[in-house]
């Protein structure tokens, strides 16, 4: 086995079928965004991939410490005690998985790896008339040797995927979260005009994924079966930024609600700026969702067409221009684009701001000079 080959997801028609039940693609990226604090889950599996990084090396290089080898199979276990947490882990065969680290990372098969590096230098250290006359050493076995490679294979493929965890959490984290952060500079909230965002915030994403087409129901009830593709993946990287591409190719994106901070998924190009959760504030004593407490304090979503969201976009693709000319400065537009989005809250808040001062505080002139006093 080469691979974790527990990973593996379908795909089809803008749904991801993953541990026997299907969900909108996307879905598991907006459950990173949400889920990298809570329980510091992160935290918890990030101390456990510290120090493996230095058997990968050691393997790399052709010599193996065997108590570093037990410890790594160890702080692997380890990581599933909070994996749970992270979809979509909870829905696979973590047992099995288990079980497979259990046998993998044992004394004996530290050994094995050792005397296959030591028989190994024998015939690397095969003299000119040995390697003509194609004399092996008695070290030499073929058997041996294939199986061996087999098991180094896999020890080495089992420890890049969980090592990589800690790597692959930071960097989709930081990128999705960059991804929603610019969600409003698009003037529509389709494929056609989300994916420009996306690909600056990502940039090129090459990663090796295997592909099979499988028969699949679309649901419990279906009675006919259906084609999808069967992805198996080699890092947690490659999944879930997978997902947010295959949900954004259906216009399924991940936002981020002004009222409890949670980030949801949207399946529509429609201009909602608040989730259907459970609000942190109650009204009238009463527990209400957030988009209801949102109305409840006069910050409605707004139309498409409205002014204070035009302003903004206008603004923020003008700074983006002046950055790639090089007439401003990579910090200067950051913090630009963080006080036009500071003044664009204020607006949706405050109708009398929206009204009187917003469109004179987004101005390039104002907005530049309140930048630079900020910079000071």
């Amino acid at each position: 086995m080469n691979r974790v080959s527990f990973f593996s997801a379908d795909y089809r028609d803008g749904r991801v079928h993953i541990g026997g039940k299907s969900y909108p693609a996307g879905t598991f990226a907006v459950h990173l965004l949400t889920q990298y604090y809570i329980n510091d889950t992160a935290a918890r599996i990030i101390v456990f991939t510290s120090d493996n990084w230095l058997l990968e090396r050691s393997l790399e290089r052709g010599y193996l410490f065997v108590p570093n080898f037990l410890r790594a199979g160890a702080d692997i276990l380890n990581i599933f005690n909070a994996l749970h947490w992270l979809k979509p882990f909870d829905m696979l065969d973590v047992d099995a998985e288990r079980n497979r680290i259990a046998e993998l990372f044992t004394e004996e098969n530290g050994n094995r790896i050792v005397e296959y590096f030591q028989r190994r230098s024998k015939v690397m250290a095969m003299d000119e008339g040995q390697t003509m006359f194609n004399i092996l050493p008695k070290e030499f076995n073929e058997v041996f040797f294939k199986e061996s490679a087999a098991l180094l294979s896999e020890v080495q493929k089992t420890l890049a995927f969980y090592d990589g965890l800690r790597d692959d959490l930071m960097k989709a984290f930081k990128q999705l979260k960059a991804f929603a952060s610019r969600v409003d500079e698009a003037d529509r909230f389709d494929e056609e005009h989300l994916l420009p965002i996306a690909l600056e915030v990502f940039g090129s994403v090459p990663f090796p994924v295997t592909t099979e087409y499988v028969p699949i129901r679309k649901s419990t009830r279906s009675k006919t079966e259906t084609l999808a593709r069967r992805l198996y993946f080699d890092s947690y990287y490659s999944f879930v930024i997978t997902d947010f591409f295959e949900g954004l190719h259906h216009g399924h994106y991940p936002r981020q609600c002004g009222v409890c901070n949670k980030y949801f998924l949207m399946t529509s190009a429609r201009r909602q700026q608040y989730c259907n959760g459970i609000a942190p504030y109650e009204v009238r004593g009463k527990k209400v969702t957030c988009r209801k407490y949102a109305a409840s304090i006069n910050r409605k979503e707004l139309a498409a067409a409205d002014p204070v969201i035009d302003i903004y976009n206008r603004r923020c693709s003008a700074i983006r221009t002046e950055k790639g000319r090089g007439t401003i400065t990579e910090a200067f537009s950051r913090m630009a684009t963080e006080l036009a989005k500071e003044y664009k809250f204020r607006a949706l808040q405050n109708s009398d701001y929206a009204n009187k001062q917003y469109a004179l505080d987004m101005s390039r002139e104002k907005l530049y000079a309140e930048t630079d006093k900020r910079m000071k």
